[in-house]
């Protein structure tokens, strides 16, 4: 599924400042954009669209029609839409530019993965209403989680994203659906986790100059993606994101110490894509430049 396609046909005269296209995100992507005031084609999206306003649009208001529902609504800060699959749109209007508008897309796929794990086929993606004006702290903290790795990359930033789109599916289901699913008893918890945990610690140990999924290390530990998250963080006290960016830097820091490896072969073998993202990332955790660490410890 092309995501980046449908952002562009829906949005044809809006400016792009950012984009994931290229980052090799699993089952979520997401486009940063400043919109002219106008209006936009009519559209039946198929994949769930969540759009939040990241910075205030003084005197602009976001009109739109869908489902046979009439919205206006203001742009503030924190000021969240969804779309889901299925909904046409065939009305929409913004009153006056708008600047830093956030457009997270998730796959019907993510809902039927989060339907099976708890049995009930009442979460699914076309289910959930034609919402404006949602406010729900929850779901502006993940966006913004995913606004930062889209505008600046940092270590195991991969990972981080595709766990937010996990939380982002399972708050949008449990919160928005047409039939919210009565409460049920979590799973089971496995008595085998830790040692599937311990699996999964040692296989992103092994690869981590490669770029990880949440998926793939999911599957290694052989659990859906949504209990891994879960049980990882109950077994090793950190999200899976956190744990690979941590491995990583701890890599990064043991390589810079060995003069006869370029920066560049450190960058690449610690699992960053670039050096520039290296600097960035390791400046931040680190305190020092990469140069500047290498100089002081060696």
């Amino acid at each position: 599924m092309d995501f980046h396609r449908h952002g562009a046909h829906k949005f044809p005269k809006a400016g792009l400042f950012a984009s994931s296209a290229g980052r090799q995100w699993n089952g979520v992507a997401a486009e940063l954009r400043s919109h002219p005031a106008g209006d936009l084609p009519a559209i039946v999206p198929t994949q769930m669209e969540i759009t939040l306003a990241v910075r205030r649009s003084p005197n602009a208001h976001v009109s739109r029609k869908g489902a046979g529902i009439r919205q206006r609504t203001p742009v503030e800060s924190g000021t969240i839409w969804l779309c889901p699959v299925g909904v046409g749109e065939d009305d929409i209007n913004i009153s006056a530019p708008l600047d830093e508008i956030l457009h997270i897309y998730l796959p019907a796929e993510r809902f039927d993965h989060l339907a099976a794990l708890y049995g009930d086929a009442r979460i699914r993606a076309d289910a959930v209403r034609y919402l404006a004006g949602v406010e729900d702290p929850l779901l502006v903290q993940i966006g913004l989680s995913i606004h930062q790795e889209l505008i600046r990359e940092s270590s195991a930033g991969r990972m981080m994203v595709e766990a937010a789109a996990l939380a982002l599916t399972a708050r949008i289901a449990q919160a928005y659906g047409h039939d919210r699913p009565e409460t049920r008893a979590r799973p089971a918890t496995d008595a085998a986790s830790p040692d599937r945990i311990n699996r999964a610690v040692a296989f992103i140990r092994d690869n981590l100059e490669r770029d990880l999924s949440v998926a793939e290390i999911a599957a290694v530990a052989c659990l859906s993606p949504f209990h891994f998250t879960r049980m990882f963080k109950r077994v090793t006290g950190k999200t899976p994101y956190a744990f690979v960016s941590e491995e990583r830097l701890k890599r990064a820091r043991r390589l810079l110490t060995e003069r006869k490896i370029s920066l560049i072969d450190v960058a690449l073998s610690s699992g960053f894509s670039s050096q520039g993202s290296f600097n960035t990332a390791f400046k931040r955790a680190v305190g020092r430049t990469p140069g500047e660490y290498r100089q002081h410890y060696s």
